[in-house]
């Protein structure tokens, strides 16, 4: 118990906390501000999950759920995983499901494709 946590505080840091500012920069989430200053959406937590991990965000003010929504393809690009989605969870603050490997449902199916062909 202990160890997974131990890992899940590592993982989050490794994967997330660490390069926050840079990866929401890529991701086109930040804002200037007219006196130079870059604005990053706050990290509000992170849960490491077996498959997947979900990261919760609060929005800066002027984004909507949309901006994040549509940059869907580009989070995972960006994070370096297989997929993500996002979703709104609350007053300015969003989800964000990051893929890190295929579901065992998703490997399945493509087991069977694979006997097939």
């Amino acid at each position: 118990m202990i160890l997974s946590l131990v890992r899940a505080r590592y993982l989050a840091w490794f994967r997330y906390r660490r390069r926050w500012t840079r990866l929401m920069t890529t991701a086109r989430l930040t804002r200037t501000t007219d006196d130079g200053t870059i604005r990053v959406p706050r990290l509000l937590s992170v849960r490491i999950g077996e498959t997947t991990d979900r990261v919760r965000v609060r929005m800066l003010d002027g984004h909507c759920p949309a901006d994040y929504e549509n940059r869907t393809t580009q989070l995972a690009d960006t994070f370096g995983v297989h997929g993500c989605d996002a979703a709104l969870i609350g007053p300015g603050t969003v989800e964000i499901v990051l893929h890190q490997q295929d579901s065992p449902e998703i490997a399945a199916l493509s087991n069977d494709l694979d006997d097939v062909a």
